[in-house]
């Protein structure tokens, strides 16, 4: 009953984040028209995101492996909610590199608190982590969903930034309660246990071995084709099928709700068949390809065309499998008291794709200016990121038989102790 709280509340914690990230994609035209802003300038706000934490995610995660999960959740939920007062105030004085700031500051915090959360669920509830990680990724991505609603409709009745920016503020600030929350519980939960302290944790002791390199490159091609289109996809569906930016914003829902849907039935397949993840990586990979594949042949439209969401069906999915079998599946890879340090590690490579994927699209549909369907063209560098990611998969097939094998008795040792905890309460 408390894990099940906690993941609740860590879903809560996670909804301030998700839905504040996507402000500027549902605002992408008013904010380019009120600012001026050129595509790649506008795209720069995303990529700003990540800049940071290309040389901050380690240190970082090794803070959170030395001071603990909850530490990190209390100090970068906090650090959110600043975050967001920044870009906020940044909007509604049309001050575009306050913008900026704020934004790089806001990925710094919304990072290393994804890693915290990762840090607390990993230790409390290692026999379920696909079931867990798949609703933690996925159902705040609902928030995102609301944001691609909510923030063109109150920008429509205001014709100002200032209360979608504000709204974003107001739950970030909620968010950082449910966090509080979950802090207080977890440390509950933690003061009936007896725990041997965490070994003192230091770069030099990390090894990098061939399973975890080969997922944390998988996992961030697969997060370089979503994330980045989906920072584009109101406008992308507004000029290449047709649909008006209010409706475009409507219909790009649909992926965030198919993921947050499946999650927990995909989630459920990753914890009963451990020892078959290595296939599921494969149809994983194979779902991010197959949906830009449909993307990409489409035909352009003037009209709504309404065939388009079938793609968007398949990228939710394909969100739904890297939540539940991607992202646990890399961390069964690291031992429990070094995970956020090799998070931190993953965050590098991620964070370099996240800064790079945005500049060289807004790159290439500037480009092409005065092309017809330029945003086809632009879809290409997601079908070759998880192409690439596909043909990874193939290649760890045969190599990781045996470690996942090894894996499901170490989760099974893993749930026995944690029933032996649970009885002490």
């Amino acid at each position: 009953m408390i894990d099940r709280l906690i993941i609740c509340l860590a879903i809560l914690l996670m909804v301030g984040n998700n839905y504040a990230f996507d402000i500027p994609q549902a605002l992408e035209i008013p904010i380019e028209k009120e600012f001026k802003l050129t595509q790649t300038q506008f795209n720069l706000l995303y990529s700003i995101f990540a800049v940071p934490n290309i040389g901050l995610s380690i240190g970082g995660g090794i803070m959170i492996d030395r001071m603990g999960g909850r530490w990190g959740v209390f100090t970068f939920s906090l650090m959110l909610g600043l975050s967001q007062l920044f870009i906020a105030f940044g909007g509604c004085y049309q001050k575009y590199y306050m913008m900026l700031v704020g934004r790089a500051i806001f990925g710094i915090a919304s990072d290393l608190l994804h890693i915290a959360v990762f840090k607390v669920i990993a230790r409390r509830m290692p026999h379920c982590l696909g079931t867990a990680m798949g609703l933690i990724l996925t159902v705040p991505e609902l928030a995102a969903a609301l944001n691609s609603f909510l923030s063109p409709y109150l920008f429509e009745k205001t014709h100002s930034l200032e209360l979608p920016l504000l709204f974003g503020l107001s739950l970030c600030i909620l968010s950082f309660l449910s966090g509080l929350l979950m802090i207080y519980l977890d440390t509950k939960y933690d003061a009936c246990q007896v725990e041997e302290p965490d070994e003192e944790v230091s770069l030099s002791k990390f090894k990098l071995t061939k399973p975890f390199v080969r997922m944390s490159l998988i996992t961030t091609l697969m997060l370089a084709a979503y994330v980045p289109f989906l920072d584009n996809a109101n406008k992308f569906y507004h000029e290449r099928f047709g649909f008006s930016i209010m409706h475009a914003g409507r219909i790009v829902t649909v992926g965030y709700i198919v993921a947050a849907i499946s999650s927990p039935i995909i989630g459920k397949i990753s914890d009963s068949f451990t020892h078959k993840r290595q296939a599921l990586i494969f149809i994983s990979t194979l779902m991010f390809f197959l949906s830009h594949l449909q993307l990409y042949y489409m035909p352009h439209s003037t009209h709504p065309n309404y065939m388009s969401v079938f793609a968007l069906i398949t990228l939710g999915l394909s969100y739904a499998c890297y939540s539940s079998i991607l992202m646990p599946t890399l961390q069964s890879t690291v031992p429990e008291n070094m995970l956020a340090t090799a998070l931190g590690i993953l965050g590098i490579i991620e964070n370099i794709c996240m800064a790079a994927v945005p500049m060289l699209s807004g790159f290439v549909y500037t480009f092409l200016k005065g092309e017809k369907d330029r945003m086809k063209d632009v879809d290409i560098i997601y079908l070759v990121l998880a192409g690439i990611g596909v043909c990874l998969s193939i290649g760890a097939l045969p190599n990781q038989d045996k470690h996942f094998k090894n894996q499901k008795d170490a989760i099974k040792q893993l749930y026995q102790k944690h029933e032996e905890n649970n009885n002490l309460i």
